[in-house]
């Protein structure tokens, strides 16, 4: 089946279903069709301003690993501003005026980052690395104020039978436009090196632009007011019935633990870049592939939440994961990451993407729709605040275990995160959802549904895929 089709079929269905109360089945197609283009917009706003391009950036005026460990802790030390957001929901303000408002401020912060080596031109790398710690943090509050706003008005607009299938297109379209701008942004700043920072400034204004067109495709989307509290029932009411939700409690131990990765997050392409000596088009294509495979499963994982609960794609993926960073043991020299981290890389992918589809379920089934935004604002920031600490602890892991073991390097903040991606598995698998499968059901089943994804998509695309009849 083409994935034209697919999207007929969605049509079909939404057109068949109750809208959310309050909106029209055109306003909730038109928000979803708006929020597949925003996923695509979203991913070249994301590849252009972060990822390897912001770690170049910040090597280029002179940081070291702990600042750039710093540059990832700091900003998620502001997570609490999520709380701060859920109660102006539940007072009643806009949700589709805060993410616009919100996230525009988001976007134009990266204009003063792109100042920053021309207004301090003179200043040290510090006072350099200062400012753009500062500003990140400043660009990563206004991001909080819009995720959170952004996540409880997705719950009220999309109808809950369709939430699975809309987060696995989300995560495809996101995945197209991503694994191309990688490639392409990677060789745009290797032909463009001799320019130095400048290079940066370019890119970094590209993806303001890109983001500014990402935000104004909120304005088309139809605002979901909550519907007034009883008297009695406020912002503290909704905290102690979050620390009451047992379902959510587990959902937020298991995202805790995932989250754990950052010890290792902004130190791969620092690895790649500085260890390894690889050019940005190299980076590009290696990670690219994560991007493919999230492209090529978001559907699939959709499916699979929808047919077989997400606690078994939680489990399965988490383990996957878990045993690929292993790998990196080998990884000493270009050479042998270009020939054996792609390949890992595309399973990496695939489970990066059965997570993110399952998880982002999940969530909205675990939340009421009443006090919503407040148990996400409570989720958000007890899982960004306990990971905040773990960029600046893998920042300093190389020094300190190069006393223990000798020639130790950056790869230690890769494999450290093992044991926490196999305790996020076994935490999975005591998550309550009524209609979930047994992983090793899910599991067994996989061989089969692949082949079933053959027969339907490759036909269609590469006709000697048939075979012979």
């Amino acid at each position: 089946m083409s994935s034209d089709n697919n999207d007929m079929r969605s049509s079909t269905d939404i057109a068949s279903t109750e809208p959310p109360p309050g909106l029209t089945v055109p306003q909730v197609q038109r928000a979803i069709s708006l929020s597949y283009a925003q996923a695509m917009f979203g991913s070249i706003y994301g590849a252009s301003t972060g990822g390897m391009f912001l770690i170049g950036y910040a090597l280029m005026l002179g940081a070291s690993n702990v600042q750039i460990g710093l540059m990832s802790s700091i900003p998620m030390c502001c997570i609490g501003v999520q709380l701060l957001a859920a109660a102006m929901v539940e007072r009643g303000v806009s949700r589709r005026g805060m993410t616009v408002y919100a996230s525009f401020g988001n976007v134009l912060g990266w204009l003063l980052i792109i100042l920053i080596p021309y207004v301090l031109a003179k200043a040290s790398s510090d006072v350099k690395l200062s400012a753009l710690i500062a500003i990140i943090t400043v660009v990563t509050l206004f991001a909080y104020v819009a995720g959170n706003a952004r996540g409880s008005w997705v719950g009220d607009l999309i109808p809950s039978r369709f939430r699975g299938s809309f987060f696995g297109r989300i995560t495809m379209y996101a995945g197209i436009i991503g694994a191309i701008f990688a490639i392409m942004e990677g060789r745009f700043l290797d032909m463009l090196k001799d320019m130095g920072i400048g290079a940066f400034s370019c890119l970094f204004g590209f993806g303001v632009l890109v983001g500014i067109a990402n935000v104004i495709l909120f304005m088309p989307q139809a605002d979901v007011p909550l519907p007034k509290q009883p008297e009695g029932v406020g912002f503290w009411h909704h905290v102690k019935e979050t620390l009451r939700n047992r379902p959510l409690l587990t959902v937020m131990l298991f995202a805790l633990l995932w989250s754990m990765q950052s010890i290792a997050g902004p130190f791969f392409g620092t690895y790649m870049i500085r260890d390894l000596k690889m050019s940005f088009l190299g980076i590009g294509l290696v990670n690219s592939v994560v991007i493919v495979a999230m492209l090529l499963s978001g559907p699939f994982w959709g499916r699979m939440v929808d047919r077989y609960g997400c606690r078994a794609v939680l489990t399965a993926c988490s383990l996957t994961l878990g045993s690929l960073q292993l790998i990196w043991l080998l990884v000493d020299n270009a050479a042998a990451c270009y020939r054996l981290i792609p390949p890992v890389n595309f399973l990496a992918g695939l489970s990066i993407g059965g997570v993110s589809v399952a998880l982002s379920t999940l969530v909205y089934k675990v939340t009421p729709s009443a006090g919503r935004s407040i148990q996400f604002a409570v989720y958000s920031v007890v899982v960004t605040l306990a990971a905040a600490p773990m960029p600046l602890i893998g920042g300093s892991m190389p020094d300190l275990f190069s006393k223990l073991l000798p020639g130790c390097d950056l790869r230690i903040t890769f494999y450290s995160t093992v044991p926490f991606l196999i305790a996020a598995a076994l935490v999975a698998r005591h998550i309550r959802e009524p209609d979930s499968c047994r992983t090793r059901d899910l599991i067994k089943s996989l061989p089969g549904h692949m082949v079933e994804l053959w027969q339907k998509f490759v036909p269609s695309v590469f006709p000697f895929g048939r075979g012979v009849d």
